[in-house]
């Protein structure tokens, strides 16, 4: 009896501990797991994110540290955050000296407005405050020795969530260019000193010989001695832009421009290029337009080249038509022969430097006639095309604007 009681009560001393256990417990275990099972996903969701943005890092620090141009960096108050080796290299300092640095510290006192305590560029000014892209080609950094060098940058805003939080400035050293370029004036000053020479007896000799015809009563042979005087002249003239077109800026633009007569400029060029037993060839066909605006001795460069190659490739008792008429806002100057003509595949490419349509064969050439004419004309806002038929000839059309009067008085006011 007393056995069975103590067995009794070990085995209800037992029960009563599962059935005190809190109730749920089994639940909350799962809960525990599953939140241990989301901290352990996303501590490798943050570990591949975290290696992710290192390799891009990596990466992008493997561009920028190979880039040949330097790029610096700046935050809104014109410090510099970054700077990649070549920025180090160009500007004599490494990144340590620089990071922390105001950009001020980049530019020469005379490039910088305002006080010198926080004057930067203007260019950059409109970068950080107006979120827009800069570029300037002829500007100078300085190193820590005060020494100068010619620089070509571009300021470029740096925007997070819509902001300008800073610029980032990509530049080059372009001392070698600047070099360069003072040596090819001095040789193109050197060569134009050297054509003159000749030029000006040529010249002085035609004046001579054409006073004599005068005298003489010779008309016919006047005018052909007028050609040539007026032809060096010409040559003068392009020899003397040659230089100014060398010297100046290139981005510059035309600066001797006038209003003139496409009809009298064509006509004057037909005379001094085409020669007496060929200009019953050329017969012009031009309707009253008004004026244009050029640069005259450029675009008599472009009309020039367009009858030599027309009277070059086109047999000689073939016409050559020249006609100027009004299209639209633009005056319009084709010239059209009826020689060997142009294939469909070459005509795309007959403004590039230095291209030859196949056609022409063995006749001479540099393949730099009508690159040079197609950045004469699109400098003056116009355009330059062509058409062509193999065996049929070929149409070269150049389109220049009319000259747009005020409204109130003439274009010289």
């Amino acid at each position: 009896m007393t056995d069975q009681t103590n067995e009794a009560s070990q085995s209800g001393a037992d029960q009563p501990a599962q059935a005190n256990a809190p109730p749920g417990a089994e639940q909350v275990s799962r809960d525990l797991q599953a939140v241990n099972e989301q901290l352990l996903l996303a501590g490798l969701r943050e570990q591949r994110l975290a290696d992710q943005l290192r390799h891009q890092l990596a990466f992008t620090a493997a561009i920028t540290s190979s880039l040949g141009e330097g790029v610096y960096a700046l935050d809104r108050a014109s410090r510099c955050t970054f700077v990649n080796p070549a920025a180090e290299q160009m500007l004599g300092r490494v990144g340590k000296q620089l990071r922390g640095q105001h950009v001020r510290s980049m530019f020469p006192a005379q490039a910088t407005l305002g006080p010198a305590s926080d004057a930067i560029p203007a260019a950059l000014v409109d970068v950080l405050d107006h979120g827009v892209t800069r570029r300037d080609e002829e500007a100078q950094f300085v190193r820590p020795d005060g020494a100068l060098f010619a620089t070509a940058y571009s300021a470029a805003p740096i925007r997070i969530d819509g902001q300008v939080v800073g610029a980032v400035i990509t530049f080059r050293d372009m001392t070698n260019v600047r070099q360069l370029q003072r040596m090819r004036e001095e040789y193109l000053a050197l060569l134009s000193h050297d054509l003159r020479a000749p030029l000006t007896t040529i010249q002085g000799r035609a004046e001579l010989l054409l006073r004599w015809l005068a005298q003489q009563g010779l008309a016919r042979e006047a005018d052909s001695a007028k050609i040539v005087v007026e032809s060096s002249r010409r040559m003068n003239d392009l020899i003397e832009e040659l230089l100014d077109r060398t010297r100046a800026d290139a981005h510059t633009g035309m600066q001797h421009r006038a209003a003139v007569d496409l009809r009298a400029m064509v006509q004057r060029m037909i005379e001094q290029t085409v020669a007496p037993a060929e200009s019953a060839r050329v017969m012009l066909d031009a309707t009253p337009a008004p004026a244009v605006v050029v640069e005259v001795a450029q675009v008599e460069r472009v009309i020039v080249n367009l009858l030599s190659n027309a009277l070059k490739f086109s047999p000689a008792e073939r016409p050559i038509a020249v006609r100027i008429f009004q299209q639209a806002a633009n005056v319009v100057v084709s010239v059209t022969d009826q020689g060997r003509g142009i294939a469909p595949e070459d005509l795309p490419h007959l403004f590039e430097k230095h291209y030859r349509a196949r056609s022409v064969g063995h006749i001479a050439g540099n393949g730099l006639g009508l690159y040079g004419s197609r950045l004469i004309i699109e400098a003056h806002s116009g355009q330059i095309w062509a058409e062509s038929t193999l065996g049929a000839g070929s149409s070269f059309m150049i389109a220049l604007p009319l000259l747009i009067e005020p409204a109130h008085g003439s274009p010289s006011e």
